[in-house]
């Protein structure tokens, strides 16, 4: 096998890979469409950001993922707003994952498996990342009020991310999402 044919195999599982977990996505987001949109929103898809820590392609899948499922609820405006602070959100997470794993490493405050680190770093930074989307709602008169419903987004958000965290983190032991 030549050194193009591998790199075009390479690409079309990347994106078999990506449109799995998007698909994936907005399965889980519809599966809980009553609780997945508005002030209140306990979407189980989230717990799929946890995949960006381990590839790229899962930051742009769930970036992509969510692109797509916001277009049932308010359209463009939650299509793009929520689709570019997913986006961001992971790139700060990574960026401050990385920055305590380093800095762990030099101080060796204490001992830890560093992908549960990331893991809460990651769920802190999308659950804050929330208000955003609170500013939002609130900018396109979605009838409520911005802190009760930034509240409910953090708390919701933190708690999707929290409970998927173990489950995201065995599949992860069972499944390689670096590859």
């Amino acid at each position: 096998m030549n050194h193009q044919t591998y790199r075009m195999e390479n690409r079309t599982l990347d994106l078999v890979k990506s449109a799995i977990v998007i698909a994936l996505y907005m399965t889980l987001t519809f599966l809980v469409a009553p609780v997945a949109f508005g002030p209140v929103q306990f979407r189980i898809s989230e717990m799929l950001n946890y995949m960006g820590l381990y590839n790229r392609r899962y930051i742009y899948a769930v970036t992509l993922g969510v692109f797509l499922a916001n277009f049932y609820q308010y359209g463009i405006t939650d299509m793009v707003v929520g689709s570019l602070t997913t986006l961001v959100s992971f790139y700060i997470s990574i960026w401050i994952g990385n920055r305590l794993v380093a800095l762990n490493q030099r101080v060796k405050f204490f001992k830890y498996d560093e992908m549960l680190l990331k893991y809460i770093v990651t769920a802190v930074v999308f659950a804050a990342g929330c208000i955003v989307i609170a500013l939002m709602l609130y900018l396109i008169g979605a009838e409520a009020a911005f802190w009760p419903t930034y509240l409910s987004l953090f708390i919701s958000e933190l708690l999707v991310m929290l409970l998927g965290m173990p489950i995201m983190y065995l599949i992860s032991e069972r499944i390689d999402f670096n590859e």
